[in-house]
This record gives structure tokens, sequence and C-alpha cells, in this order.
């Protein structure tokens, strides 16, 4: 096994990269449970909410976090790092819809790094670029979340937008997990989340998913081994 001791690794992304509930976040998420098997100096950046796309706002009209920019606020407070693991895309699928405008287009041949952040697509490259040009030396990685919600127009809404984030990571040679193809969890499935329980009891008996969507501490522990065993072929 290499050594990571002082090596440092930041995490950004949405609610799954966050930790959403108060209990879950205190308790690091992925985040912690990876940086810690790998003895690592770990960040975690991610807040609820966030959007890869940038321009993108709350129902009170708050902007969200968006990953696409806040690669830069990164940059400012942590300038070196070893390994930075982004995340993100189910806001913007749930905001922005399959058929919408915002969705984006891309050139495979466009390394100029002029994107327009305010679509989906762009965001993606615009993000992807920075991170290269501020983190040349760094191990770069992208998470496809765990499947998510349990109707069969989420997960198409969600995938969609999912495969795109792999096409652009495989323009930009960027390694990606797809937890959602790769991965058991299911919250279709009794075992990892029973609806109607409430997320208390989901947590209390110790299954995956807290409300069908977001992870309980078990679930973290179920997804983190996965996501430690990927870093460490970074």
């Amino acid at each position: 096994m290499k050594d990571y001791q002082g090596k440092i690794i930041v995490f950004d992304g949405d609610s799954i990269c966050h930790a959403t509930s108060e209990r879950e976040h205190r308790g690091g998420g992925w985040a912690l449970r990876v940086g810690e098997a790998l003895g690592m100096t770990w960040y975690n950046v991610g807040v609820s909410g966030a959007t890869v796309t940038a321009e993108q706002y709350g129902k009170n009209g708050d902007a969200r976090h968006w990953v696409s920019r806040s690669i830069d606020r990164i940059h400012e407070q942590y300038p070196t790092v070893d390994y930075l693991i982004l995340e993100g895309g189910t806001n913007d699928a749930d905001n922005l819809g399959i058929g919408s405008p915002i969705f984006g287009t891309y050139d495979p041949e466009d390394f100029s790094g002029k994107y327009d952040d305010t679509t989906y697509t762009g965001a993606l490259e615009s993000l992807f670029y920075k991170a290269i040009t501020y983190y040349p030396a760094a191990k770069i990685g992208f998470i496809v979340a765990q499947k998510m919600g349990c109707e069969t127009v989420e997960h198409a809404r969600r995938r969609h937008y999912f495969d795109r984030a792999i096409e652009i990571c495989r323009k930009w040679g960027i390694p990606y997990l797809d937890l959602w193809e790769s991965h058991p969890l299911n919250p279709m499935l009794d075992v990892y989340f029973m609806r109607g329980a409430g997320v208390d009891k989901n947590h209390a008996e110790g299954r995956a998913y807290a409300d069908g969507q977001h992870l309980t501490s078990h679930g973290y522990d179920l997804v983190s081994d996965r996501i430690t065993r990927w870093v460490e072929t970074l």
C-alpha cells in the first residue's frame, strides 16, 4: 500500500459529498472515511443543493454552491493538493430536466478553456480545465453518485446528466467512479431503504438511505470502501 501520510485530499460536490443532514455532515460523509482510511489530511467543501452549473439559484433566489466556480476558491484556500475528488449533477438534472437548452453541447476537439459555465456541459468543461490548470500534478477524479430516487423518471433524468459528465471526463482524461452502475446500493430495494419508515427509522434500523436519495451513516460506510479502493488507483 502507498504511503499517503502528509497527502492532502479535497472533496467538492453537492449534498451527497457534503452529507446532507447535520448528523451525517458531522460524521464527515465519505470524505472523512476515505481520508482516514488512507491517512490523508482531508477537506470536504461540498454543499447541499450545489449544482455543477453556475448561475443556478434556489427557490428563494439564493445563489447555490456552484462546483464549476468553487474550484477557484479551493485553489485560493489550498494552493497545493495531492488529490481532488469532484462530484455533482443531481441538482442540475432536477432543476433543468431533460431537453433543457442549458444542458449544453461540446466540441471534443476544443481544449481552449473558453466555456460557458452557465450551461451544464460548459460548466463541466470549465471545472476540469481549471482543475488541471491549477493542479497539474494532482490526482483528479470525478464520482457519479449512487442510485437515487424510487421512480424510474428520476433515474432516467439523473442518468442523462451523469452520462454527459462521463463523456466530459473521457474528453479530459479525468478518471471517474460510476457508483450508480458499479455499486449495488438501490433505494428501490427494501434492504437499503424502507419507504414510509421515515428518516429516523431508516437510520435506526441500519438502512443505507435516509430518504431514498441521501445516505445514512451505514450507507456512507458501504460506498466509502469502494471510493477508497478507487482513490488508490488514481
